[in-house]
């Protein structure tokens, strides 16, 4: 399971539904579409740096839509293509955001700072909580992808 974070007027929810195997990444977009009533969502946030989901954030923002991309997609051997359909064939004034930054410190710091102030809230993907003890369950639990793990919280 993915879960994927749903943002509107103010309200935030989790929408989590099975990835289909093999197959297209539907289920999360068309719950998605019904949560808001077939319009999409202001933005979207591809996050997983997989093919496979990249084109779900384009299908699931509305016209004028924002869609960040913080996915890691350097194992990705063949660029990225942008999804025309969903796109709304480059008329439909989807903007895409991404970038990369500096690692390590100064990246954590800068998360840190965000979650500080209030301006990120990671809760709503927090869906397995460890013991600093545990903290090699938890990697190993993220690299199998066991119990349907988005992000651990790790407490120190």
């Amino acid at each position: 399971m993915k879960a994927f974070v749903l943002r509107r007027v103010g309200e935030v929810g989790i929408v989590s539904k099975p990835i289909p195997e093999p197959g297209p990444n539907d289920a999360p977009v068309e719950a998605i579409l019904e949560l808001t009533d077939g319009q999409g969502v202001d933005a979207a946030i591809e996050a997983l740096g997989s093919p496979r989901t990249w084109e779900a954030p384009f299908r699931a923002t509305k016209p004028g839509g924002r869609i960040s991309n913080v996915g890691y997609h350097g194992e990705v051997p063949e660029p990225l293509q942008v999804p025309l359909e969903p796109f709304g064939h480059g008329m439909a004034d989807k903007q895409i955001y991404g970038g990369l930054n500096r690692g390590g410190r100064e990246r954590l710091r800068r998360i840190f700072r965000l979650m500080e102030y209030g301006r990120v809230d990671p809760t709503p993907m927090t869906t397995h909580e460890f013991s600093f003890q545990e903290i090699e369950r938890a990697f190993r639990m993220m690299a199998l992808r066991e119990d349907g793990i988005i992000k651990p919280l790790i407490h120190f």
